[in-house]
């Protein structure tokens, strides 16, 4: 189930201490199951306000910051999440380095996705 996110989408979504959370959506992939599989990375920050699409002075902000690995994760566990798209910011070749690794070992068997929750990764 994919919770309606693109790729390119930066997204915010409630984390369980009270903090608001960030991910950006690098790749939707279909899974031989018939699931979907986003590839994603975690920006280094989580603040205790939420952040809107409309807070465009912050969501540049957010786009300087430090981008963890990516990790991809099934959509059903996303959706969970309630995730808001408050942005934007095109997937470039060079940002993909960590996908096409995990796209390789996964066609050959060699890697999976994570079913935990997205605020557990």
């Amino acid at each position: 189930m994919n919770p309606g996110l693109s790729e390119g989408d930066i997204c915010t979504y409630p984390r369980s201490d009270g903090t608001w959370g960030f991910f950006w959506v690098q790749r939707v992939d279909a899974l031989p199951d018939g699931r979907e599989a986003l590839s994603l990375r975690k920006f280094d920050t989580h603040t205790v306000d939420e952040v809107r699409r409309e807070d465009e002075a912050d969501v540049a902000e957010l786009k300087t910051i430090r981008l963890l690995g990516h990790f991809p994760i099934v959509g059903t566990r996303v959706a969970e999440a309630r995730p808001q798209v408050i942005g934007r910011m095109p997937v470039r070749e060079e940002d993909l380095e960590g996908y096409r690794i995990w796209r390789e070992a996964f066609d050959q068997g060699e890697a999976g996705v994570f079913t935990l929750e997205l605020e557990q990764i």
